[in-house]
């Protein structure tokens, strides 16, 4: 973000020579505004990356001769891109922060970033998102500050409070993803990472909606998408460890007495076993809770993490190491999952 409507530029490359340069550009035209997001390409698996963000104010924007102000540039940080080839996958995930500052900073001291390869955050980061300067604020700054800095990548599992207020509809904007959606897949080491998006807790029709909800139809379109990813992408076959993340437990679906529902949420679960999905990771109810394979027709198990808590994943092309401690540092629990043998 610029204070001033700027164009800017990321400077990048290894071993300190930043020699190359990437830009947001859109129809053919680099991008004026104040919120910048820049795609970096032709980056290598498992390399280090040095980069500088480089932004220009554009004082004035005539048909000829804009005129511009003095560069200013940021500090040089450094990033390493994900590697499936990796012997180890290491990394942490959180949860229902709800705009706590206290709450972040407490949670970020108890994870060692120094050995983490990305930092998973399973939704309801806010109460609602109702501004810019909260999605700074109580979230993005604090996990910057004492958390992922500028260089550990942040993962994000949208959860059902974000669909909700007058600024959610932007919120993609400050968490921009390749493809454009909260849903994707992920390549880290021996895990092959699932990010889904569980939606709203209630449905569309509830009236506090006003009708301006297609969730529904938008969670049908994501579950095609899943089940066709996990039985066409080479990975999601052949990576030792399939983890998920998502929001709410179970794919979500939460409204009771509702057979449409119950039918999805069994579509989701039987989709997952299809998928020899090895664990799911999720916050939403905001209390510890781990569910053991065979519980409502799932073949894996469900580890909710509390409010309060860090659950803290090693994987190896062998075993998954689970984790979970709670804010003071205690162990709240610890279990290992052995690869399974795939058919």
């Amino acid at each position: 973000m610029t204070d001033l409507p700027s164009h800017v530029k990321v400077v990048y490359g290894t071993d300190g020579q930043l020699t190359r340069e990437a830009f947001q550009v859109a129809n053919g035209m680099i991008t004026v505004g104040t919120l910048h997001t820049v795609r970096l390409t032709g980056l290598k698996p498992g390399q280090r990356y040095q980069y500088r963000v480089v932004s220009t104010p554009v004082l004035e924007l005539p048909s000829y001769w804009p005129k511009t102000g003095l560069e200013s540039e940021s500090e040089t940080w450094s990033f390493t891109t994900f590697d499936s080839r990796k012997a180890t996958a290491t990394f942490a995930s959180i949860s229902d922060t709800h705009e706590s500052v206290a709450r972040i900073d407490t949670l970020m001291t108890r994870i060692d970033f120094s050995s983490l390869d990305f930092l998973v955050h399973t939704g309801d980061a806010f109460d609602g998102v109702t501004s810019e300067i909260q999605v700074w604020e109580k979230w993005l700054s604090p996990l910057i500050r004492t958390g992922i800095g500028h260089s550990t990548p942040l993962v994000f599992a949208r959860g059902n409070h974000e669909t909700r207020g007058p600024f959610s509809r932007e919120l993609p904007r400050y968490v921009p993803v390749e493809e454009g959606r909260f849903f994707y897949a992920r390549d880290i080491g021996p895990v092959h990472l699932l990010v889904i998006d569980t939606g709203e807790d209630k449905p569309d029709s509830t009236q506090v909606y006003a009708g301006l909800n297609r969730l529904e139809a938008y969670r049908a379109e994501e579950l095609v998408w899943f089940k066709r990813h996990t039985s066409t992408a080479p990975r999601a076959r052949s990576a030792p460890f399939r983890v998920a993340v998502m929001h709410q437990p179970t794919f979500g679906w939460g409204w009771p007495n509702s057979p449409a529902s119950d039918s999805a949420r069994a579509q989701w679960v039987a989709a997952a076993n299809a998928a020899g999905v090895d664990l799911v990771i999720a916050g939403h109810t905001h209390r510890f809770s781990l569910t053991q394979p065979g519980t409502n027709g799932a073949n894996y198990p469900v580890l909710v993490v509390g409010q309060d808590q860090v659950a803290k994943v090693h994987a190896t092309a062998t075993e998954l190491r689970v984790q979970v401690i709670g804010k003071s540092g205690e162990e709240v629990t610890a279990f290992t999952l052995p690869v399974k043998r795939r058919r």
